[in-house]
């Protein structure tokens, strides 16, 4: 069953096997999606669209078009810092079911204070690990790119975040344009960069023909989203240009004014 078959029918259209509840009493709940997490929280949703399409449609709100592990981070980095303002602004969403999701992120948020006490006593002293180098994170960040990626017969263009924790996070494909180029306005990226609020990025996109030597154009745009991550706070560390079999790295420390 594709995305789009599952997405378009309600819970009680699916297999018992298939319903989130069933799912996170078989399974277990470390088997559900976030959007079925929130379905099961919610219990329903509007007719036609049900518990399943109202939860894709709070998820959309903040990250419609992310990677599933980058759209999870902007719905909760949302809800932390919109609550319940954010939630009201969801069509099909009511009083009771923003508590049921207000409410179950505060059971989450004091399971979180009870780990964190209950690791620290064996982390009493600190560490002594050396946080990584420029390389070592743009090597890293270049293995978010899988191969398949690496072989698109299209050009496209995306972005890694990296968080505050010294997280990286998955590549995010912005556009897809053609063989020979793809058309971008810096201004795409940051409307998916800044709900993630990451500390920095790399920039990622590829070369079908193999060779991934940087292009003047490659240069003049990487110079342009540095202006624009200064402006937001937000530092670029780097480009990358990948091919099937090679990659080439343009960095940012060249338009550093």
């Amino acid at each position: 069953m594709t995305f789009a078959e599952f997405d378009s029918r309600t819970v009680a259209t699916l297999p018992n096997q298939e319903r989130p509840r069933e799912r996170c009493l078989e399974v277990g709940p470390s088997a559900l999606s976030l959007r079925e997490c929130i379905a099961l929280i919610l219990g329903s949703g509007p007719p036609g669209t049900g518990c399943l399409g109202l939860a894709q449609n709070i998820l959309n709100r903040p990250g419609a078009g992310l990677d599933p592990i980058e759209e999870e981070r902007a719905f909760f980095m949302n809800m932390e810092s919109c609550g319940r303002s954010h939630l009201a602004e969801i069509p099909g969403l009511g009083p009771a079911g923003q508590a049921k999701l207000l409410a179950a992120l505060e059971m989450g948020r004091r399971y979180a204070l009870f780990r964190s006490a209950y690791d620290r006593v064996s982390k009493v002293g600190g560490s002594s690990e050396q946080p990584p180098s420029l390389v070592q994170l743009s090597l890293r960040a270049l293995k978010k790119v899988s191969e398949r990626a690496r072989n698109e017969a299209h050009e496209w263009f995306g972005f890694v975040p990296i968080y505050r924790t010294g997280e990286i996070g998955q590549l995010c494909l912005v556009e897809r344009g053609n063989r020979t180029h793809v058309n971008l306005d810096p201004v795409e990226i940051f409307a998916r960069l800044l709900s993630l609020r990451p500390q920095g990025l790399f920039l990622v996109h590829n070369h079908p023909s193999g060779n991934s030597h940087p292009s003047p154009q490659d240069r003049e745009l990487t110079a342009r989203i540095q202006e624009v991550a200064t402006t937001f706070g937000i530092q670029l560390l780097g480009h990358w240009i990948v091919s099937p079999c090679e990659e080439s790295w343009i960095s940012a420390q060249l338009h550093q004014p």
